[in-house]
């Protein structure tokens, strides 16, 4: 399976060392991953891919949908994995324009406003970093067409 790990960043993050961690799991069992992400901090097996995620102008977020889809079907993606909300919306978007599933990973609280609690962007498949995450996801966003999956943080 051809799996990319889509991020927002600027700087060394916590998902970014838990997506380097998920993607040395995935590739000894014989997945091929790309990461894309503003920078990469942390040395991965997977193949990077630099892309401005974390600028949210209308310009920009048109721009990596277009070259997100053009690399899916480039590259065969089979599954995005998004790291952060802004991975997701652009991911959300880019898997209704091509035949590609996506799951997000929530990392953190999200704040809860209307406009999300009517639009799930984040997915079917929602895996949350802990009981805390999951709980909060299910009583605060109200996220109810997800299905949430408990997968924590792994300790090397």
């Amino acid at each position: 399976m051809k799996i990319l790990h889509l991020l927002s960043q600027t700087h060394l993050t916590g998902p970014e060392v838990y997506a380097a961690g998920l993607i040395r799991c995935q590739v000894e069992q014989g997945h091929e991953c790309l990461i894309v992400s503003d920078t990469l901090s942390v040395a991965t097996e997977g193949r990077y891919i630099p892309m401005r995620i974390h600028d949210r102008s209308l310009v920009n977020r048109v721009r990596n949908i277009r070259r997100l889809a053009r690399l899916c079907r480039e590259e065969e993606v089979d599954l995005i994995h998004a790291h952060s909300r802004a991975a997701s919306w652009i991911a959300n978007i880019v898997s209704r324009m091509v035949p590609v599933t996506y799951v997000s990973t929530m990392h953190g609280r999200q704040s809860r406003r209307a406009a999300r609690s009517r639009h799930n962007v984040y997915g079917r498949h929602i895996i949350a970093v802990c009981e805390h995450i999951a709980e909060h996801i299910r009583t605060e966003l109200r996220l109810r067409d997800a299905q949430i999956h408990l997968v924590r943080n792994g300790i090397d």
